[in-house]
């Protein structure tokens, strides 16, 4: 073994706990991508409300 390169026992536990098998990645995947839906439908929801409220306002304007 080299002297320069050492290997510390923490880090390499460390590694192991870090480890997610593809199950738990795809897992963890499919959650964010729930969350990211929700998200996605919620501002179309409030793109649709500012805008019924700008069509709204336009209107008054109009009278």
């Amino acid at each position: 073994m080299r002297g320069d390169v050492k290997v510390n026992i923490e880090d390499v536990a460390l590694q192991n706990k870090m480890y997610l098998t593809f199950e738990q990645q795809d897992k963890a995947i499919k959650q964010q991508l729930k969350v990211i839906e929700k998200l996605q439908r919620r501002v179309k929801a409030e793109q649709r409300r500012k805008n019924q409220l700008a069509s709204q306002l336009k209107k008054l304007t109009q009278q």
